[in-house]
């Protein structure tokens, strides 16, 4: 997994980074979930890794740092860095909060959860006085993701386990077997896995949890971003950031947004030509 991700460049700084890891113990646990423990006592779950790919990812690694991260734990130590630690859109990309850092008291809100590793820093960000929805529609990733809020005694975290659309409907996502972090309803992978998800609209997941995310909105739908914002309507968050990276409906997916929420008020700028960022105008 890691050595398709990233070519020699990318590797060599992500040891680096890893080694740079607060890491207090590391292991698998009796629901046989790879765990890393950071020195501040903030703990992840997350995925196995894949033996064929990561061992000499893992004997590079510091002596310092492998007395206390276990081999099976490495793929969990490597989505800290990047989803915890960088926060990125994309690893090497803009940050999620480069044009908005996110506040004690805020309310804020991240599609394509994930395992929670992003989720966890914006709890910790927010505080006990905020809150975030983490919405993630794979069964396996939200299981981890609400073992990750449990475990760090995150309340203030709304876990939803549905697809994200412009209407109440069940998607198929297509996944490549063995990758969590591949699933999309848009792209289609040789022998993908299909997972069959119940998926709504913005509007009715936070009426349903009796909430809005107004202060910021991450969005990482692989695809289907456009169709998310499409069915936002009943509040407007005055900060969201975009992962556009894939084209859809034979259009340019940052572009297409850009133009949906200039039409809302937003002031919007498209970074990289695939991400997008937009802050609601404040009226005088």
């Amino acid at each position: 997994m890691i050595k398709k991700i990233f070519g020699a460049i990318g590797r060599y700084k992500l040891i680096l980074k890893v080694n740079s890891l607060d890491i207090s113990k590391s292991g698998i646990d009796e629901d046989n979930d790879p765990y890393v423990v950071l020195g501040d006592g903030t703990t992840f779950f997350g995925s196995h890794v894949n033996a064929n790919l990561d061992k000499h990812f893992y004997k590079l690694l510091s002596s310092k740092t492998k007395r206390t991260l276990k081999y099976e734990s490495l793929q969990v130590a490597v989505d800290i860095v990047i989803r915890y630690v960088e926060g990125g859109l994309q690893y090497g990309g803009p940050k999620k909060q480069s044009r908005y850092t996110v506040k004690k008291g805020d309310y804020v809100s991240e599609m394509g959860g994930y395992q929670g590793f992003c989720s966890v820093k914006l709890a910790q960000q927010v505080g006990s006085q905020g809150q975030v929805v983490s919405i993630e529609p794979m069964p396996d990733n939200f299981r981890l993701l609400q073992k990750n809020m449990k475990i760090n005694n995150l309340d203030q975290v709304i876990c939803v386990n549905r697809g994200v659309w412009d209407s109440t409907k069940e998607l198929k996502f297509n996944r490549k077997k063995g990758d969590g972090q591949s699933s999309s309803i848009e792209m289609n992978y040789n022998d993908a896995e299909i997972i069959s998800v119940p998926a709504d609209t913005l509007d009715n997941i936070f009426s349903q949890q009796n909430t809005t995310a107004n202060d910021f909105m991450i969005i990482q739908l692989n695809g289907a971003e456009i169709n998310g914002l499409r069915g936002l309507s009943n509040f407007k968050p005055n900060y969201l950031s975009i992962a556009a990276r894939y084209d859809t409906e034979g259009v340019d997916a940052a572009r297409a947004i850009k133009e949906l929420l200039e039409g809302r008020g937003y002031s919007v700028e498209i970074d990289r030509e695939d991400f997008v960022f937009a802050t609601l105008h404040k009226p005088l």
